[in-house]
């Protein structure tokens, strides 16, 4: 289709093929698939490994997707590569393979999921070695960092004791008092770690404060922002999730909900990536958006979709 044009012509022709609500990338919005790039074939015909959130792309909340499973199943039915990756540190990766199974996902093993509960455990143990650390998250949490080998410590600790790091993740049980004694850790020397900047998650209900939030506490309270960051948009968990997804980079696309984390993330190791509109982000996000995504899915089913296709 291509042959024999310049690289102006193919330029213009891009542009021309590329406007709409993603300003230079996007598509018309009765369209379920946006490419940036020409529509040429589905999105699953370009890719062997996928990254995919859990958060807003399977579920939200106790509200399951089940498209999304569907999709999920067949990607592996057709030999792809998946690992989940998800900002969310409440769960072990030991529960969320629990839960990918209860929903239909029975080929799920804990190799296959990246949490920033994990990431941010397994980093500061290889860097580190075992640490004093003062979670600030869920059982989840609580759970990879011991697995990592790092000893859990006490409210009291952090006023009087040794606490080499507080890890902040996402805080069902937070209260005044544990946030003053955390930041009485970090005004006392502990690193300032944080497992993801999520300042909100998509529930059935809808959106809930994050631990983005429980962050901005801390940083006020203690005159410090985290100088460790694990979760997306940062390298340090992508880095984990290629590895255990061991597929080539340029063969990768990231699968999130969220322009500030996935796509962000995403565009910074230079992976291509599909934004899903059924979790954080809304047509509406994209209109002013200057990051862009490489597709924008109505449901992750539209993986399957050849070029864009009327709704």
């Amino acid at each position: 289709m291509y042959a024999g044009m310049t690289a102006t012509t193919l330029a213009s022709l891009l542009r021309e093929t590329n406007s709409g609500p993603l300003g230079g990338g996007g598509g018309d919005p009765k369209y379920n698939v946006w490419p940036i790039v020409p529509p040429m074939a589905a999105p699953v015909e370009r890719y062997d490994g996928y990254l995919i959130d859990l958060d807003g792309v399977l579920w939200a909340g106790s509200k399951t997707f089940p498209e999304a499973v569907r999709a999920v199943n067949r990607l592996r039915s057709m030999g792809k590569s998946v690992v989940f990756l998800t900002n969310n540190s409440t769960r072990s990766r030991s529960q969320y393979v629990e839960r990918l199974r209860s929903i239909g996902v029975g080929w799920v093993e804990e190799g296959h999921v990246v949490n920033s509960g994990y990431a941010t455990s397994k980093y500061l143990a290889e860097r580190f070695g075992g640490l004093h650390v003062f979670p600030v998250g869920d059982t989840g949490l609580h759970v990879e960092l011991v697995l990592q080998g790092h000893a859990l410590v006490s409210q009291a600790d952090c006023w009087t004791g040794r606490v080499d790091a507080v890890v902040v993740g996402m805080d069902p049980g937070i209260t005044y008092w544990k946030i003053g004694a955390a930041a009485a850790a970090i005004r006392r020397g502990a690193m300032f770690v944080a497992t993801n900047p999520d300042k909100t998650f998509p529930t059935e209900r809808g959106l809930m404060p994050g631990a983005g939030t429980i962050l901005a506490a801390l940083e006020a309270s203690s005159g410090r922002g985290p100088e460790i960051n694990i979760g997306k948009p940062h390298r340090p968990i992508f880095e984990v999730a290629l590895e255990a997804l061991s597929v080539e980079r340029e063969k990768v696309l990231v699968v999130g909900d969220r322009l500030d984390t996935d796509v962000v993330g995403a565009n910074a190791l230079g992976l291509d990536s599909a934004l899903v509109l059924t979790g954080v982000a809304t047509e509406e996000d994209l209109k002013g958006a200057r990051e862009r995504p490489t597709y924008v899915l109505r449901t992750l089913e539209d993986l399957f979709a050849s070029g864009p296709r009327e709704k």
